[in-house]
């Protein structure tokens, strides 16, 4: 069996108070049995002796594909401004995306 201390009814009965969930007792049963799963299967990857194994950093172990961060100039504000459909002194006015409820 599991080292680890066993997770009870009313410790997920909490979690699940805590996390705004309603459970049937059933559910709660079954949630109990997953943890306690869960946490005997920690500790039977816990037993496995990772002493002479190297950390990996990256699953793939590969490099970056991706090309390097230039930087370069940027349009100058007024091109943006002048190009843009409206503008309003300093600041682009782009159509409303989001609707607040108020609206």
């Amino acid at each position: 069996m599991s080292k680890s201390k066993k997770v009870t009814k009313e410790e997920v009965k909490k979690i699940a108070t805590l996390s705004k969930l309603s459970l049937s007792e059933s559910e709660l049963k079954n949630h109990t049995k997953d943890m306690n799963n869960i946490l005997e299967y920690m500790d039977l990857l816990n037993e496995i002796d990772t002493s002479n194994t190297e950390e990996l950093v990256n699953v793939h172990d590969a490099t970056s594909d991706l090309r390097e961060d230039d930087s370069e100039d940027s349009i100058p504000k007024d091109k943006v401004i002048d190009n843009s459909p409206e503008s309003k002194e300093d600041y682009i006015e782009i159509p409303l995306v989001v609707k607040k409820d108020s609206q």
